[in-house]
């Protein structure tokens, strides 16, 4: 259920319902809003490192990057199993962090798409 049509019922409510119904969809919004905060900390977290590797190529960052995104595919891991094979034996190994063209090349190379594309 999206927030429009979450607040949408709750005005629906507002005299005509139970208010232990309309309780029930507030806590529907705090979710939504939790959610929300979740995936904007982890946008925050990976702006701030790809920030610092603007700056400066570091291979701690970059090695940081593969472990978020192996723990990103983790929901899916039928789908995305030869992805998370390939990030993990490139975290193993740490060659492919050391530099930043061996990492864009690693990158797209699994995936298909420069690493900082969507910054």
């Amino acid at each position: 259920m999206n927030r429009e049509d979450v607040l949408k019922e709750m005005k629906e409510m507002i005299g005509n319902k139970d208010p232990i119904e309309f309780f029930d969809k507030m806590v529907d919004m705090f979710g939504i809003l939790f959610d929300q905060l979740d995936r904007m900390a982890l946008e925050l977290k990976l702006v701030n490192i790809k920030s610092a590797l603007a700056i400066k190529w570091e291979p701690k960052a970059a090695s940081s990057i593969i472990s978020t995104m192996i723990d990103s595919l983790r929901e899916d891991k039928e789908t995305y199993f030869d992805e998370i094979s390939k990030l993990k034996k490139a975290y193993a190994e740490d060659t492919v962090t050391q530099s930043y063209e061996l990492f864009c090349q690693f990158w797209v190379d699994v995936f298909g798409y420069h690493p900082f594309l969507n910054y």
